[in-house]
């Protein structure tokens, strides 16, 4: 497949051989999961192994396994370019993301996920890209999103809460090298968590218990991954990082409170899943990949965005774009 040989191509001329295979393992998998896919419709999916924004789409994808098909193009990856600051002084100054030149033919923006259907109409944004999914194959044997029209609009509120909670802050305790904002970041994590765990199955600390119509282990116990879940699952399949590149204070503690038991027990049923185990990078992979943001050096819209003091969703598709 000649974005699997790109991809390959960008990758061993960026990295140390060593590190080239690794990294080709999940891009590999990625892929061969891919063709897999079959139904109708048909779409091309630009997107990155390493990305949680992309993942949340490869979750949409997976669940309806048998009812679309999708190529994946590895669309992104990082390559070495001459450094930009001297007083930069880790390992990964001088690295930056390259682009797929499809991905960039598509959608000129450069981010993935970028799906392209079979008429060339081009969809973006990660949360938008699940309910598209979704739609065009009928909600499939088990939909995504909600039967009623209020319960679905109470469903992007949450998603967009979470994304911009407990998902964007995930890069404020990555990016950001001060220990002060990396702690005041971590906690607000927690707090996000905390208040997504009170949609969960089971009885809180105050001695309340979710308000919703199911027994399920998902979000306002669904038995099944709604939007919600998949917009955060994402993240929190690595925020376990922060125990590699922090230390123990950024742990996540299921013993901590009853929310983040039930946080816990939701992520391992998440986990549980085959249509979830499908999407998940290599472990140790995805730690050697966000090194680069982890000593504060990635050149990416996001990094750009979170080193300029905002949050990660509120990069600038101009000023934080990498053009050096």
């Amino acid at each position: 497949m000649a974005s699997q040989t790109l991809s390959r191509i960008h990758l061993s001329k960026s990295l140390t051989p060593l590190a080239s295979r690794a990294l080709s393992t999940s891009i590999e998998n990625a892929i061969s999961t891919s063709k897999s896919s079959s139904g109708n419709p048909k779409l091309t999916y630009y997107s990155a192994w390493f990305c949680p924004f992309a993942h949340r789409t490869t979750l949409a994808l997976e669940r309806h396994k048998g009812h679309v098909t999708y190529e994946w193009v590895e669309a992104l990856g990082w390559e070495k370019r001459a450094k930009t600051k001297e007083e930069i002084a880790t390992k990964h100054e001088n690295w930056y993301h390259f682009k797929h030149p499809d991905l960039m033919k598509h959608n000129p923006l450069g981010m993935v996920p970028t799906i392209v259907d079979g008429s060339q109409n081009v969809i973006t944004e990660s949360i938008t890209a699940i309910e598209y999914v979704d739609e065009i194959v009928g909600g499939g044997d088990h939909a995504i999103m909600a039967n009623e029209a209020h319960e679905r609009a109470n469903e992007r509120v949450w998603a967009g809460v979470m994304a911009k909670t407990a998902c964007s802050k995930y890069y404020g305790v990555l990016v950001r090298q001060t220990e002060s904002e990396q702690l005041e970041a971590f906690g607000e994590i927690e707090a996000s968590l905390e208040k997504f765990a009170t949609m969960l199955p089971g009885e809180d600390d105050d001695g309340s218990k979710r308000k919703g119509s199911g027994a399920g282990p998902f979000f306002m116990g669904r038995d099944h991954p709604g939007l919600v879940d998949l917009t955060l699952f994402p993240w929190a399949w690595r925020f376990p990082v922060f125990e590699t590149y922090r230390d123990e204070r950024f742990k996540i503690d299921p013993t901590k409170s009853k929310g983040m038991l039930k946080y816990s027990n939701w992520l391992a049923a998440m986990c549980a899943r085959d249509d979830v185990a499908r999407t998940l990078p290599v472990w140790d992979e995805y730690l050697d990949h966000i090194g680069r943001y982890a000593d504060g050096s990635a050149r990416s819209k996001v990094a750009n965005a979170v080193r300029d003091g905002r949050e990660a969703h509120q990069y600038d598709d101009e000023k934080d774009d990498v053009k050096d």
